[in-house]
């Protein structure tokens, strides 16, 4: 028998479109993205003593910090919004951007050992780190929930409404925001890796010029106009809006953003299937 004759259960060949995705290749590995998500969540916090409790202890100790600095020092105004309540969520989105951003980031470095041994489709790392970033973020978020509830039976004015609804597309848009960005900055993180930590000093100081400890409403003149052009003040402004009925963003900041969006997930899968072909021979 002739070795053309053979049939084969996989073929394995280079990707003809450089915007491919190969969604059904990703959810035959779904077992593997589980096992991805599973493994970053333990090795975060292994040998530790509090282990996932730190989900916790970060946004309620950042939260009372924030309160002490902006509220009571710098006297930042709230927008009518219990502190607490204001600086928690600013403090649990930023913290998942940022995050999932940063690691999406170092991808191809982070997972080199994997990646240079055994085939399997590479999205399956970015997509596990979604996941595993989504499992902190719902923690947090189950603890805002709970604030939330006592301030509404303790006499805060806000109520349910149907404003609820747009959080899951609000953050299925910070998802793909951060998670394009990354996965193009990826391709010069995988080539100069001092990058990776200029990322997060960037994004240190980045949070400032970002509405996180404080409203777009008291930013004006020409300044107002850089905040909009930030992408992502799109984004907190309208999850503030669902949570508590405030926010100031026009329609135009959102269009922007969701351009932004839509740019950053092109150019990310183009560089993350680019960059895959060669990366092991770089690093």
């Amino acid at each position: 028998m002739k070795f053309d004759d053979y049939k084969w259960d996989t073929v394995i060949e280079a990707k003809q479109n450089p915007f491919a995705l190969n969604i059904r290749e990703i959810v035959e590995y779904k077992d593997l993205i589980y096992l991805f998500v599973k493994r970053d969540i333990a090795t975060t916090y292994k040998q530790t003593i509090l282990g996932p409790l730190w989900y916790l202890f970060q946004p309620i100790f950042t939260t009372i910090m924030f309160m002490v600095v902006f509220k009571h020092v710098a006297a930042l105004s709230t927008e009518d919004v219990p502190p607490v309540l204001f600086y928690a969520i600013g403090t649990i989105l930023w913290s998942f951007f940022s995050s999932l951003l940063t690691n999406q980031a170092r991808v191809f470095y982070a997972n080199k050992d994997i990646f240079g041994k055994v085939y399997f489709p590479r999205l399956t790392v970015p997509i596990s780190l979604i996941f595993s970033e989504l499992t902190k973020f719902a923690i947090q978020f189950v603890l805002f929930i709970i604030i939330f509830v006592v301030y509404l039976f303790n006499g805060y004015g806000a109520y349910l409404s149907w404003r609820l609804l747009l959080i899951p597309v609000l953050m299925i848009w910070l998802i793909l925001m951060a998670s394009g960005l990354g996965l193009a900055i990826s391709s010069i993180t995988t080539r100069y890796r001092d990058l990776a930590k200029a990322l997060e000093f960037f994004l240190a100081m980045f949070m400032y010029a970002t509405p996180v400890v404080y409203p777009l409403s008291m930013v004006s003149g020409k300044l107002r106009i850089l905040f909009e052009l930030n992408p992502i003040t799109a984004v907190l402004e309208c999850f503030r809006y669902a949570c508590f009925g405030v926010g100031n963003v026009s329609l135009s900041t959102i269009m922007l953003s969701a351009g932004c969006t839509l740019i950053f997930v092109s150019l990310g899968i183009l560089l993350f299937n680019k960059n895959e072909k060669d990366f092991v021979d770089v690093i």
